[in-house]
């Protein structure tokens, strides 16, 4: 299904337990942070944990409890669920839907400053606890490795020492976890919630694990609020907007103006060269030719593509019914703009 049908079916069709997009950043966040959820992030952050070998713990408590209020209000398209253990150790979880490797620093500097504010002023440095960031990505980020879920903690290259356990950064690569994964190395508790994440249908998840009847009794509640579904899918429109509209017009959009350049180079090339007088001007101008008239032709095409992308999500969003305020929210052209289509 394309991603345009996918838009429509989510106003022409009821959302459900087992086709509701699970990393919909609204929905995840109110399954882990809502009140009575501290079985389940627990069950998900113990799962990340044992999947890797790391100690485990015994309760949660959540430091930022789900607030629709507030949700609304956060300028931010990422979820935030803030968690301490019984023992003291801060777990942070972020769920981001796309990126690249520069979310990498970012990941970093949250831990930096989650890290620097558990001491106030004057406190001595031996109540610092460790600090866990659990990154759910649905975008590929290290591309050397092939594993789902690799972990970085602060060690000595040489001796291969952990210099503290304090800092631990998770990634979970989404993308990473396909019909061609090896799953005989991922811990069958982790692997459960993987399969929850990429839709897996509920009845089969409730025989893998007793959690997920809570899931499925929190997701119930989602699906019964109505302010909750209409912020749903508004999360899943700007998602739309923001992963999706460009891909296809831009693609078509560079295709068309790398071509154009390409043959506006070839001809500037030759005549650049035929004015030299020599063939080493006219192989030199060429070549010349060909990566100005790519560059320029890509930078067009790039900036038509948008452009007309926007105009034609904005026509097919029309003819689907979908209000015309929400239309012009989501593309930036004006609402006359959108009538005309």
């Amino acid at each position: 299904m394309d991603n345009f049908k996918k838009l429509e079916q989510l106003f022409k069709e009821p959302i459900t337990i087992d086709n509701i997009n699970r990393i919909n950043d609204c929905f995840i966040r109110y399954l882990f942070s809502a009140e009575g959820s501290e079985n389940i992030v627990l069950s998900f952050i113990n799962s990340v944990m044992k999947n890797l070998d790391f100690e485990t713990f015994v309760k949660v408590e959540i430091l930022n409890p789900f607030s629709l209020s507030k949700y609304l209000k956060s300028k931010e398209s990422i979820m935030d669920i803030r968690c301490v253990t019984e023992s003291g150790q801060v777990v942070i979880i972020e769920i981001q839907l796309q990126g690249n490797n520069e979310f990498i620093y970012r990941s970093l500097f949250y831990w930096a400053k989650g890290y620097s504010v558990m001491l106030d002023r004057g406190e001595n440095y031996n109540k610092l606890q460790a600090l866990i960031i659990i990154n759910i990505l649905d975008f590929k980020l290290i591309e050397n490795i092939d594993d789902i879920h690799t972990c970085y903690v602060l060690k000595e290259i040489k001796h291969n020492n952990i210099l503290t356990d304090h800092c631990q950064i998770h990634y979970l690569e989404l993308p990473k976890f396909n019909n061609n994964t090896n799953i005989k190395d991922i811990k069958k508790e982790f692997l459960s919630w993987l399969k929850f994440f990429k839709g897996e249908d509920m009845k089969s998840l409730l025989k893998e694990d007793t959690v997920f009847e809570s899931v499925k009794e929190k997701s119930e509640s989602f699906l019964c609020d109505n302010p909750l579904i209409d912020t749903y899918k508004r999360k899943e429109i700007d998602e739309y907007f923001n992963k999706r509209m460009l891909d296809y017009e831009i693609k078509n959009a560079m295709n068309k103006g790398i071509q154009e350049g390409i043959e506006s180079g070839i001809e500037q090339g030759i005549q650049e060269g035929i004015e030299k007088g020599i063939e080493k001007g006219i192989r030199e101008g060429i070549e010349k030719g060909i990566e100005q008239g790519i560059e320029k032709g890509i930078e067009q095409g790039i900036e038509k593509g948008i452009e007309q992308g926007k105009i034609e999500i904005a026509r097919n969003l029309k003819k689907s019914g979908i209000d015309i305020k929400i239309i012009s929210d989501n593309t930036g052209l004006s609402i006359k703009q959108i009538e005309k289509l």
